[in-house]
């Protein structure tokens, strides 16, 4: 493969001047309204010209302004046009190179790619938008290849737009990790999404309604069908109610995950680098270095725990936020991929170690604590209330139930709460109800600081946290002894001369 004239610079597609007119249509359906209820007065018909004129002049500016190109040692971008922008990132220093395409992109066969070097977040990621999807695939994996350069295109389509660019070579065999099964589907439900996405719906409907007057407009006919509804009874409709917020909230999920997910593949190149690829209609490519992964994490909500579900994100550097490894799907799945990555049989499955009586006792204060202010509640409904003897009794039953599950949730808590060491892996479990493990290679970490509150240091426990360069991952409610041992076992030459004869840390080890 030859490397390219390093002089040459590569435009962004013309197709992007069509992509961005297309997205600006919708800020110009007043005008259009106006046309059509008006007629062709002089001013609905110049806004609607203006839009037009702007929106071509908005998609023309980048195509004129961008100018890209790699080079065998750096990607350069120079964009901008009364105030110009230079912008280099090392191929050494590339971290993530994301490649995404909305509806009208993939239409156009083109797509978005955002490469990330891992410092000041998205404000420092270089973006081309839109590149010729053939041209967008190759980047994606040149620019994490460090010993090839990119070569000029062979195919004739892309030397149409003036770019000298990579030539879609044959790759080496791809290990196909994960791939989403339709049988994956009956997770969706288990996810709050569709009831956010339901209660935020019916938020702002009541509100439109409110702002709008439209109750008061249609106060007749909105009166009727309310006295309808309550002709029907508590027994009808508070059964009714849950019954279709449950079914909407299910339809939503699935058309969510359905959009999200649809098309899941997770594979791992000859490079080790591990690529996601994800979407229905608007779709996503990420690659990331496995140089950069520095463990993984398992995540089982609990109403996704019912049906046996997981979700597995990678603890990675140069990303915003740990980025998806596999939607939800099987635990078993989650488990088998999660093996593969960290080439550990059963890594995220072994047995965590409790942190002892104190951290126990400190999960049952919290949720009693918690519980103090509805089981007050209830005792002065139950005392103040006048009523019949069942209006007595069923405030008192509600305090039973409190209570009774401020006792499961501390259990829970404290069940998922631990941590071990293993030969070359730290795995933290959260103390939270959601059920959470991570699993870190001792490589990967950089760190530890132990801290100890108040009432921390009263229980004679610690908060040990263990400091990746992909984020900070606490053992909460650990014995100083427990936290000396876990430290010394990841990085005995470093923290050893921190530590006491006694076995203590000390707080910033």
């Amino acid at each position: 493969m030859t490397r390219p004239d390093e002089t040459e610079w590569n435009r962004l597609s013309p197709w992007g001047i069509g992509t961005r007119v297309i997205k600006s249509i919708p800020s110009l359906i007043p005008a259009l309204i106006g046309v059509f209820f008006l007629g062709r007065a002089v001013g609905p018909v110049f806004f609607v010209i203006a839009g037009v004129a702007i929106s071509v002049l908005v998609g023309l500016l980048p195509w004129l302004t961008t100018r890209w190109r790699v080079t065998e040692d750096q990607l350069e971008l120079r964009h901008g046009l009364v105030r110009r922008i230079s912008a280099t990132a090392r191929r050494d220093r590339i971290r993530s190179v994301d490649v995404t395409a909305g509806p009208i992109e993939r239409a156009l066969s083109l797509r978005k790619v955002v490469v990330g070097t891992g410092v000041g977040g998205k404000e420092s990621a270089l973006v081309l938008d839109p590149i010729p999807a053939a041209l967008a695939e190759q980047l994606g994996r040149d620019l994490l290849r460090r010993t090839a350069a990119p070569a000029a295109p062979s195919n004739p389509d892309l030397h149409a737009e003036g770019d000298n660019a990579p030539v879609t070579i044959p790759e080496p065999p791809e290990e196909e990790l994960a791939r989403l099964r339709p049988g994956w589907i009956r997770f969706a439900p288990f996810s709050l999404t569709g009831f956010a996405v339901v209660a935020a719906g019916a938020g702002i409907g009541f509100r439109i309604v409110d702002e709008a007057g439209l109750r008061e407009r249609g106060s007749e006919l909105a009166e009727s069908w309310f006295a309808r509804i309550l002709d029907l009874g508590a027994a009808v409709i508070i059964p009714g109610a849950i019954v279709l917020i449950v079914v909407l909230s299910v339809l939503v999920s699935v058309v969510a995950y359905v959009l999200a997910f649809w098309g899941f593949r997770l594979v791992r190149r000859a490079d080790g680098a591990l690529h996601t690829t994800r979407g229905l209609i608007s779709t996503v490519a990420a690659t990331i270095e496995r140089k950069r992964v520095r463990g993984v994490q398992l995540h089982e909500p609990v109403l996704m725990r019912i049906p046996g579900g997981a979700k597995l994100r990678a603890v990675a550097t140069g990303t915003d936020r740990n980025p998806t490894l596999l939607p939800p799907a099987p635990r078993a799945e989650a488990v088998h991929v999660a093996d593969a990555i960290l080439g550990r049989r059963g890594a995220v499955e072994t047995p965590l170690v409790a942190h002892g009586p104190m951290a126990l006792r400190r999960r049952y204060t919290r949720a009693f604590l918690a519980s103090v202010i509805p089981v007050a509640a209830l005792i002065a409904v139950a005392v103040v209330v006048p009523g019949t003897w069942i209006w007595k009794i069923l405030p008192l039953v509600g305090v039973v139930v409190v209570l009774g599950l401020a006792v499961l949730c501390a259990r829970v808590r404290y069940a998922n709460l631990g941590s071990v060491t293993d030969e070359r892996l730290v795995i933290v479990g959260a103390g939270t109800v959601a059920r959470t493990r991570t699993a870190l290679e001792f490589d990967g970490v950089i760190g530890f600081v132990t801290t100890e509150t108040f009432f921390q240091r009263r229980a004679r426990v610690a908060t040990l946290t263990v400091a990746t360069a992909a984020g900070a991952f606490g053992a909460v409610d650990v014995t100083p002894s427990r936290a000396a041992a876990t430290a010394r076992t990841v990085e005995p030459e470093i923290v050893t001369p921190f530590l006491t004869g006694s076995g203590t840390a000390v707080s910033g080890a």
